[in-house]
């Protein structure tokens, strides 16, 4: 075990030299017993905060140590059989499983060697040989889709399509533009120069453009903004919200406000829930929410939460169990799709990244037309609000912030508080003492 900065540590899965050389590079997944490694076959592997002793760590490193073998051999064994069967192996992932666990074997895409260097590499075949490798790695399949369309507009601003001829001078010009055309700070910073950033350092690494423009190019912070905070919903807005959205029968505006009063999620994350993220965890029903079904902001967005009673008891079960189509609040046709519109699309076209982005601006529009002072003026987001509220009520009811976190989807603040999961019993049993404000 090795001490990493920061004062975290780390291990080498004491594999073979001849396995560890075959292998190189390659991507393995492992969960183990609720414990997820992402391990890249040549690099040291984190290990959890929440081990309790040495001795713990010592069976976890074992333990991942003989998964990653279980899941190379059996590789090297499939691809024999392929091999002999068919000369084009079949690029899908080979899983191997044991019943505590589940290993995935990952090959990373290659970058074809025609493509490194060429003089002609435009921003379509960047993107698309990252989004390629992005995608074969585990990466968010609702990451491409929405990056898609803000490298198309840099395209669009430069007037060309050749991404190594770009200087920092166009960077800091692009950058410069978004800021005056309105483009909120934090939204360029984290999602314009994030996808150019990101597809440039792809690019340097597999030598498809010479450097990296973006390298150097920073936002100064707005105070002004960042001091801005949004604000929860009164008692009294979330009451009149409740009932308003009890008497209707549009599934989306009866259904979504409880879901986000009751979990405190994000809108995005219930609009796009699907009747298989309904599902029984310890006897307790739940809502999924995973990046299969649409954008989720952090790696702890991604969860298990208990539906809340108040829910439950208003029918919401009868609701998904009639529903015949894939998603709970639209139809596929009505989700919107980003980057549909005039601009044109870098790559093979737009995927759907927000499919339930109509949606969600349709009960957004209903709300306001509830009366209500909500609204970026008033910095309470229609929506968003739920959140901040949920957050409010569970600590006026001495909800643990652990657990708090756990059913929010926030990461855990301290080193402290990472240690163990929160089980679904225990978010279920502390989520009961927040009663709805009707």
């Amino acid at each position: 075990m090795n001490f990493a900065v920061g004062g975290g540590v780390t291990f080498t899965p004491p594999l073979p030299p001849a396995v560890r050389r075959e292998f190189d590079g390659h991507a393995v997944d492992v969960d183990v017993e609720g414990l997820r490694f992402s391990v890249v076959i040549g690099e040291d592997i984190p290990l959890p905060l929440n081990c309790a002793s040495f001795r713990e760590a010592k069976d976890i490193v074992m333990s991942v140590s003989i998964q990653i073998m279980s899941a190379l051999l059996q590789s090297r064994q499939t691809e024999e059989v392929v091999k002999h069967r068919d000369p084009a192996p079949s690029p899908v992932p080979i899983r191997a499983a044991t019943p505590a666990s589940v290993v995935v074997l990952h090959r990373p895409t290659p970058v074809p060697a025609a493509e490194r260097g060429a003089p002609a590499t435009t921003f379509a075949s960047l993107f698309e040989a990252w989004s390629r490798y992005h995608l074969s790695t585990g990466g968010a399949p609702t990451t491409p889709p929405y990056w898609n369309v803000l490298v198309t507009r840099f395209a669009e601003f430069l007037g060309h399509d050749r991404p190594a001829d770009v200087t920092s001078h166009d960077i800091r010009a692009y950058r410069d533009h978004l800021i005056a055309s309105g483009r909120r700070l934090r939204t360029a910073r984290h999602s314009d120069f994030a996808a150019l950033r990101a597809i440039y350092h792809f690019g340097v690494e597999n030598e498809l453009v010479p450097a990296n423009p973006t390298i150097g190019v920073k936002f100064k912070a707005d105070r002004l903004a960042a001091a801005e905070t949004m604000s929860a919903f009164s008692a009294d807005e979330a009451r009149t919200i409740l009932a308003a959205a009890d008497r209707q029968t549009i599934p989306s505006r009866r259904w979504i406000p409880w879901l986000t009063a009751m979990t405190g999620s994000r809108v995005a994350a219930i609009a796009n829930l699907r009747k298989q993220d309904v599902i029984m965890v310890e006897g307790v029903w739940c809502l999924r929410i995973s990046r299969q079904a649409g954008p989720i902001k952090t790696a702890a967005s991604e969860r298990i939460v208990p539906i809340h009673p108040a829910v439950l008891e208003r029918g919401f079960l009868a609701f998904v169990e009639k529903t015949r189509r894939e998603r709970l609040f639209f139809g596929e046709s009505e989700g919107g799709v980003v980057g549909s519109g005039s601009n044109p699309p870098v790559g093979q076209g737009a995927r759907p990244y927000n499919p339930a982005r109509s949606t969600i601006r349709r009960v957004t529009e209903w709300l306001h037309g509830l009366g209500l002072e909500i609204g970026r003026s008033a910095k309470k987001d229609p929506n968003h609000a739920w959140r901040h509220w949920f957050k409010e009520q569970a600590f006026a009811a001495g909800i643990p912030e652990k657990i708090t976190d756990a059913i929010v989807g926030h990461a855990q603040a301290t080193t402290s508080r990472r240690y163990g999961a929160v089980s679904i019993s225990a978010m279920d049993a502390e989520l009961r003492k927040i009663l709805p404000p009707v």
